[in-house]
């Protein structure tokens, strides 16, 4: 959407994808994917989502497979930990999902755009960059679904 508007307008040559920790979203989706894993260290939610459980709503059910997989590949690890690797794993899925944009995916190809991952820590204001996605080859090698049309 606006990313692709931008990079036809102006032919940027980096995007970064920032992800902060912190992030409610991402921490409601980390209690979630901990509850279904029978994980009884699950911390309480400290925000309100007003009438809502933060499980209910479509971001953090967009965020899950991030939570997901923080879990299965640290099964033991701190509720803080799980929330940190998601959160860093979110930033590759945002990725892979601009890698689906035929404008994005042709600029990174042809060497005209660089796509990288940060994540900023809140509490301290560090950015830790990420760099290019870990398999981005194999994004370029699958290449973005092919164009819909609908008549």
């Amino acid at each position: 959407g606006s990313i692709e508007y931008e990079l036809s307008a102006v032919q940027l040559p980096v995007v970064i994808v920032l992800g902060n920790s912190r992030n409610e979203a991402v921490d409601a989706a980390v209690r979630v994917a901990m509850r279904s894993a029978g994980r009884t260290d699950v911390p309480p939610c400290k925000l309100a989502f007003n009438d809502y459980k933060g499980e209910d709503l479509i971001l953090v059910k967009k965020l899950l497979p991030a939570a997901h997989d923080a879990l299965s590949s640290m099964p033991k690890a701190s509720y803080e930990v799980l929330c940190d690797l998601a959160g860093k794993l979110n930033v590759w899925s945002t990725v892979e999902n601009l890698f689906q944009s035929r404008k994005i995916y042709d600029d990174v190809a042809a060497g005209r755009l660089t796509v990288h991952g940060a994540y900023c820590d809140v509490k301290t204001g560090k950015v830790q960059f990420l760099g290019e996605h870990p398999a981005q080859q194999d994004l370029l090698e699958q290449g973005p679904p092919l164009d819909v049309v609908r008549t």
